[in-house]
């Protein structure tokens, strides 16, 4: 059985009980949900509020997360985007909110999939397994790999990845991979990544380093790698956990 100790970034986590945390102000909305979903064999957490989410997620390290857009204390679509960008879990819009609009703004802002209420109960826990499946389906053993999956050439200022297609990295971009590729495999600090890529201090709320890291994710899953080559280290900022997976090329680095 899974514990609180086991990463929810492991690739997947077969045969064990899926972390479902609902992001619902509603007290008769999340206590429906969360019956269906531990009817359905999962495990629940609820928070009321974006604060109470935020510290739920940390401690409860959910696998998919649900959350509502109508909160009491932060506009739904900021919590979204936070949680996406830390990339260490499935995220899930379920609210009222139907218009077409909103579903664009939702997804584009990182949602893996998104809900209108009313909510069919058992369309919900599939799409969370959906979810789950896409997010933590076995990556390739990076030891049995015959070369790395993305060149960096440092010179262009180019990420590169199968069959030559390529992305231009910004400056900070480039300073970023710089960092977390020097780090060898050890975690790199917010606060670092700020005033290596950023040139400037780390201030509090300050998520432009979450924005800079989900703009390199999504040239990474682009160009055909996962975007859980750079994974958040809780509490201490990002990492590349396996550095063989990228090749550098020689160049002003940083440039």
């Amino acid at each position: 059985m899974d514990t609180l100790d086991s990463r929810p970034d492991e690739p997947a986590r077969r045969g064990v009980v899926l972390r479902v945390l609902i992001v619902e102000d509603a007290p008769t909305v999340a206590a429906a949900i969360g019956a269906a979903l531990r009817e359905a064999g999962m495990d629940t957490r609820v928070a009321a509020t974006g604060a109470e989410a935020i510290d739920a997620k940390a401690e409860f390290r959910p696998d998919v997360a649900l959350v509502d857009l109508e909160l009491p204390d932060v506009d739904g679509m900021q919590l979204v985007a936070q949680f996406a960008g830390e990339a260490d879990c499935g995220v899930i819009v379920v609210t009222a909110n139907g218009a077409e609009a909103a579903r664009i703004a939702g997804l584009e802002t990182g949602a893996d999939d998104y809900v209108v209420k009313p909510v069919a109960l058992r369309e919900l826990a599939a799409r969370i397994r959906a979810v789950h499946r896409r997010l933590y389906r076995a990556e390739p053993d990076p030891a049995a790999q015959r070369g790395p999956i993305l060149t960096i050439d440092a010179a262009r200022r180019l990420l590169i990845g199968p069959g030559e297609s390529s992305l231009p990295l910004t400056e900070a971009e480039a300073a970023t991979l710089d960092a977390l590729l020097d780090a060898g495999g050890a975690a790199v600090s917010r606060e670092t990544v700020s005033l290596l890529a950023l040139k400037r201090p780390l201030h509090t709320d300050d998520r432009s380093v979450d924005q800079l890291v989900l703009k390199l994710r999504r040239k990474i899953a682009s160009l055909g790698a996962s975007q859980r080559t750079i994974l958040s280290a809780r509490r201490n900022g990002y990492v590349i956990p396996d550095p063989r997976q990228f090749r550098v090329l020689p160049g002003p680095r940083g440039g």
